[in-house]
């Protein structure tokens, strides 16, 4: 069998460079459509201003949109002032038509604050830049960085009001209507001019509609007492009110009242501070007086309220307590801002009918309706039997409220009177001459009779009264008061009947039937004023605390 040699023959150089290089080749021309890509979807670069990095690297941080990466972080450096650092940031093509005068930039990091903790995403992937913007047509390379989250204004409607006490109050502090959050504390500064703290809040725009100008705002309370039908009620917040605190709103749903208000609401200090009943209207207008106290000022305070017919109108701005040698006492100087528009008519603009009233007597009085709390009032009156002139204070030009000492005429006041009446009787002096007048006397009285009836009367409810006031009032004074009137009204019991015994057997027609009368027609007198007070307080025995 014959082998055949096998022939061999020579590779054209075509197919040895397509069998060695074919790979190389096709990996350069996809590094090359590779690196096209990236260079075609670079967009400009761009440099950022910010006070401090904010723990941004370079290389490393992203700059988003949307939650979306659109750029990278290059490089950072100090800046020419050396008072914050420029961020150069490559971004990406499709976010070009996004860098224009709207574009807004701030960085992203965790922050914890009494609110919670934000930027939990950054935790694992590190802090970067945020990024707010409209679609533009010029193309700008140079921002500002803000210092905090931007706010767009058209998600949501901003208010301002104003506080004039201490508030404790933040940035994200909740807003709430009804327990639920309708918006959140945008900022909140000190006004410089009228020292009252102002606070920006944003109303979330589902929720824009449950403001106008008749709502009312006022500082949640964490816990709510109210006596309804002669129980105490308690209230407490929600735990993330307790923990979080806020402020809540309420608001009246008429036509009458303007959507979009713009004018600065007030901040109230409680619910029922915010809703408690209001004469005049919307629009205030404040005047100042002058009012110059005398007498027992000691519980009169800046801030006191101004009263006239049980609302309140005003209160005392600037006080000065300065001592009178003439008088011999102190004497307070104060300004009081009066809302006058309580005051306007639809015939009268409200200053020429307050002015009116003043012409007319009116008069200031500082009361004391309560003695626990020691708080006063100022309560304007007329006094009808002067005819007033208006008088000027040259120093600063303010109508001058002529003013009265401090007469307590609440209950307190009477019951003092009634005391000292019932003391000044002078009842054992009376049943000493009452026995000497019953010797000469043969025939039952029986008109002395009936009065001493009712006097006895009197008693018994005065003891019955004097139960329910102790309940009420603990204070050391109230129980000397309360044991001193028992002890005086059980002794004049004693005498009535002591009286009553003696009587059956003494006629009218004797001199005991005209000096006894005269006496006993003062005790019948001061024991009707004292029945008339003792039957309020055994209606409404706290009445002494709270008032009529």
């Amino acid at each position: 069998m014959e082998i055949k040699e096998p022939k061999i023959e020579n590779k054209s150089a075509f197919t040895f460079f397509t069998s060695i290089w074919i790979v190389p080749f096709i990996a350069l021309i996809i590094g090359g459509w590779l690196v096209y890509e990236h260079f075609s979807k670079l967009g400009p670069e761009i440099e950022i201003e910010f006070k401090n990095s904010g723990g941004l690297s370079a290389g490393q941080s992203v700059v988003k949109f949307r939650d979306v990466p659109v750029g990278k972080i290059t490089k950072i450096e100090i800046n020419n002032k050396k008072d914050g650092v420029i961020v150069y940031a490559r971004m990406n093509k499709d976010a070009e038509i996004f860098l224009n005068e709207t574009t807004k930039f701030w960085i992203v990091k965790p922050e914890v604050d009494y609110s919670g903790v934000k930027g939990l995403d950054t935790l694992l992937s590190g802090s970067y830049i945020n990024m707010y913007a409209q679609k533009g047509t010029k193309l700008v390379t140079k921002f500002k960085g803000l210092n905090s989250s931007y706010i767009d204004l058209n998600n949501g409607s901003y208010y301002a009001i104003e506080a004039n006490f201490p508030v404790k109050v933040k940035k994200a502090t909740p807003i709430y209507y009804k327990g639920v959050k309708i918006g959140e504390v945008n900022t909140v500064s000190l006004d410089t001019h009228s020292k009252n703290i102002i606070i920006v809040v944003r109303i979330y725009k589902k929720y824009e509609s449950l403001v106008n100008s008749s709502t009312k705002f006022w500082v949640q309370s964490l816990i709510d007492l109210k006596l309804n039908d002669n129980r105490l009620e308690v209230n407490m917040a929600p735990l993330p009110i307790m923990l979080l605190g806020g402020i809540s709103l309420d608001t009246k749903f008429d036509k009458k009242y303007k959507k979009d208000y713009s004018k600065i609401f007030k901040l109230y200090k409680s619910e029922a501070e915010a809703k408690k009943r209001k004469i005049g209207f919307a629009k205030k207008e404040i005047k100042k007086f002058i009012f110059n106290f005398k007498g027992d000022v000691s519980s009169l305070d800046k801030g006191t309220s101004i009263k006239y017919k049980g609302f309140d109108i005003g209160k005392i701005d600037k006080l000065k307590i300065i001592y009178n040698k003439s008088y011999k006492g102190f004497e307070a100087k104060c300004i009081g801002e009066i809302d006058i528009s309580d005051f306007s008519t639809n015939y009268n603009d409200a200053y020429k009918n307050f002015k009116e009233l003043l012409q007319k007597g009116l008069i200031a009085k500082l009361s004391k309706p309560n003695p626990i709390f020691n708080k006063s009032n100022v309560v304007l009156e007329e006094d009808n039997s002067t005819i007033a002139k208006i008088n000027i204070d040259k120093d600063s030009n303010l109508i001058i409220i002529p003013t009265k000492e401090y007469i307590d005429s609440g209950l307190i006041g009477k019951l003092a009177e009634v005391t000292d009446k019932i003391n000044k009787l002078n009842i054992e002096a009376t049943v000493n001459n009452l026995n000497d007048l019953l010797a000469t006397s043969k025939k039952p009285v029986k008109k002395l009779d009936k009065i001493l009836t009712t006097t006895q009367d009197l008693v018994k409810n005065a003891n019955k009264s004097l139960l329910n006031i102790n309940r009420v009032i603990g204070t050391k004074e109230f129980r000397g008061l309360s044991k001193n009137l028992n002890k005086t009204l059980k002794s004049l019991n004693g005498t009535i009947l002591q009286t009553k015994k003696l009587l059956k057997g003494y006629g009218s027609n004797s001199l005991f039937a005209d000096k006894i009368e005269a006496t006993l027609k003062e005790l019948h007198n001061t024991s009707e004023q004292t029945n008339g007070l003792l039957r309020k307080l055994n209606k409404k025995p706290n009445a002494l605390i709270f008032g009529d």
